[in-house]
């Protein structure tokens, strides 16, 4: 969700150079942001479920976990994208490098808490 909010902010900033850049930029760190908070919303039920005496289902290894991991993991890598290009084309490059890095520890994390193939 930080990743989310500092794409979003840089969106706004780069808003007038590129008017449609801007734009899509803004999109994908909402997209972010919700992806974020269905992933918080996922947490809380998985450790809910961990102390569940009678466990009903493997959470993870359905079709969907391995959607939303393939989901997190191009959400993350468009802003990336996104942020390097921004880099190359505006003044606040030290930031547009911050939230590179930002996307790049989140999907870092997201390889490592891949869900194993069925």
């Amino acid at each position: 969700m930080a990743a989310s909010l500092l794409h979003g902010g840089l969106g706004a900033t780069d808003y007038p150079l590129t008017r449609a850049g801007g734009v899509a930029y803004i999109l994908l760190s909402g997209l972010l942001l919700v992806y974020g908070v269905l992933l918080l919303i996922r947490y809380a039920e998985a450790r809910d479920a961990m102390s569940d005496p009678l466990p009903r289902t493997a959470m993870y290894d359905t079709a969907h976990e391995r959607g939303n991991f393939r989901a997190g993991v191009g959400l993350h890598g468009a802003s990336v994208v996104f942020a390097l290009v921004f880099a190359a084309l505006h003044q606040v490059l030290v930031w547009h490098v911050l939230a590179t890095v930002l996307s790049g520890y989140a999907i870092w994390l997201l390889l490592r808490t891949r869900p194993p193939r069925g």
